[in-house]
C-alpha cells in the first residue's frame, strides 16, 4: 500500500513539472483557464457625425449614433438651411427647410464597424424656391409644407484611426409631400395645396465619424 502511494506522489510531481516546464500534451487534451483570463475588446459605445454630401447643399448638418447592443445601434440625424431666409423681391431663391432622420441599425460585425443595414424615418419642413430638384419640384416655382416617410439603409464605416471613420450610407424609401405651390419665388398667394409620394432615394452621405469608446 505504501508503495502504491509513493508512486501516485511521484507521477504527480512529474506532471506538475512538465506544466511548469511547458510540456506539449497529446492531441486532445484539454486545459481550462479561468474566463476573466482573456478580455474581448469591447466596440465604441457612441459616436458623432457629420454628412459631407449634405453640406455641398450649404446645410450644416450633424448626428449621433449610440450602441443598444454590440450589433445593435440608434441614431438621429439633423439638418438646418436657413440662407435667405427671408428672402427679397429681388432675390427670393431659398433652400430653407430643417430635417431629422432618426435610424436603428443592424451590424453584421459588431456595432461601428464594417457593414450595417438600416430602417431610418424622415420628417422635415421646407420653404424652397428657385431650385429644380428632380421628381420633387419645379425651378419657376416655390413650395412651401411637410415632408414624412421613411425607407431602408445600406452602410458601410471604416476606421480611419483610433477614433475617426469615414462612413459611406445609400438608402432607398418613399417619402409623402404635403405643400402650398406658389407662382413665383416672391408671391405670397398660393395656387393652392397639393399632395404627392415620392418613391426612390431617401439617403446619400459620405459621412466623418469622431468614435467615442
Amino acid at each position: 500500500m505504501t508503495k502504491k502511494l509513493t508512486l501516485l506522489f511521484v507521477a504527480i510531481g512529474i506532471a506538475s513539472m512538465g506544466l511548469a516546464q511547458g510540456v506539449t500534451w497529446p492531441v486532445g487534451t484539454t486545459v481550462e483557464a479561468p474566463a476573466s483570463a482573456f478580455t474581448a475588446q469591447t466596440p465604441p459605445a457612441f459616436a458623432i457625425r457629420t454628412n459631407l454630401v449634405y453640406w455641398a447643399t450649404l446645410t450644416p448638418n450633424f448626428g449621433a449614433e449610440y450602441g443598444i447592443t454590440n450589433k445593435i445601434t440608434f441614431s438621429l440625424n439633423g439638418g438646418y438651411n436657413f440662407l435667405n431666409l427671408k428672402g427679397s423681391t429681388e432675390n427670393n431663391s431659398k433652400f430653407v427647410h430643417w430635417i431629422a432622420e432618426p435610424e436603428v441599425r443592424y451590424w453584421t460585425c459588431e456595432r461601428f464597424n464594417g457593414h450595417a443595414f438600416g430602417v431610418h424615418g424622415i420628417y422635415s419642413k421646407y420653404n424652397i424656391g428657385g431650385y429644380k430638384i428632380p421628381l420633387l419640384f419645379e425651378k419657376d416655382f416655390r413650395y412651401e409644407g411637410v415632408a414624412y416617410g421613411g425607407g431602408v439603409s445600406y452602410n458601410y464605416h471604416w476606421m480611419a484611426g483610433k477614433s475617426l471613420g469615414v462612413e459611406f450610407t445609400l438608402g432607398v424609401g418613399f417619402v409623402y409631400l404635403q405643400y402650398e405651390k406658389f407662382p413665383c419665388g416672391h408671391c405670397t398667394e398660393p395656387i393652392n395645396t397639393f399632395m404627392k409620394t415620392y418613391i426612390g432615394p431617401t439617403k446619400l452621405g459620405i459621412n466623418l465619424i469622431y468614435v467615442i469608446k
